[in-house]
C-alpha cells in the first residue's frame, strides 16, 4: 500500500488567532482549498464546539473521492486522522501554527496520505506536493485578501 508525504510552511500576513480560526472552521474549507468540494461538520466537542468529525467530498487527479476525518485540536494548530475513506485507506495531517510577529503567523502542513492507487511514485509525489501547496495558498489568500 503506497503512503505519500508531503510539508511545507508559509507565512501569513495574519494574526496566530485568525488564521487559527480558520483552519478550524472546517465548513469554510470549500472556499479556499480548490479540491475540496464538500465539507460538512458530523460532531462538535461539547466543551468548545470545535469539529470532532467532518465529512467530505474532494476532487483528485484519479476522480471523485469521499471521506470521514476525526480531528484534534491543540492550543497551536489542529491535526487529524482518517476514520473512513474510499479511494484513500489512510489519511494524518497537521497545521502548525508560529507567531512570529502581531500580524504574521507561520503556518507548517504536514499530510500523509495512504492509498491502493496503481501511480508511478513521481506521479503521487507530484500530487501530494501539488495538494499541500494549492492548501496553504489558499489559506494565504483567503487570509490576506
Amino acid at each position: 500500500m503506497p503512503t505519500d508525504n508531503a510539508v511545507q510552511t508559509i507565512e501569513v500576513k495574519a494574526p496566530f488567532a485568525e488564521v487559527l480560526a480558520t483552519i478550524r472552521d472546517i465548513e469554510s474549507q470549500v472556499e479556499w482549498i480548490p479540491e475540496i468540494l464538500e465539507a460538512e461538520v458530523l460532531e462538535v466537542y461539547e466543551d468548545d464546539d470545535l469539529a470532532a468529525t467532518a465529512r467530505f467530498k474532494a476532487s483528485a487527479t484519479v476522480g471523485t473521492d469521499q471521506y470521514t476525518l476525526s480531528y484534534e485540536h491543540a492550543d497551536d494548530g489542529l491535526s487529524w486522522t482518517m476514520v473512513s475513506g474510499r479511494m484513500q485507506t489512510g489519511q494524518e495531517g497537521v497545521y502548525r501554527l508560529v507567531e512570529l510577529a502581531p500580524d504574521v503567523t507561520e503556518v507548517t502542513y504536514d499530510l500523509t496520505i495512504h492509498h491502493n492507487l496503481p501511480l508511478p511514485g513521481f506521479l503521487r509525489n507530484r500530487v501530494i506536493k501539488g495538494l499541500v501547496e494549492s492548501t496553504l495558498s489558499g489559506l494565504k489568500e483567503r487570509l490576506e485578501a
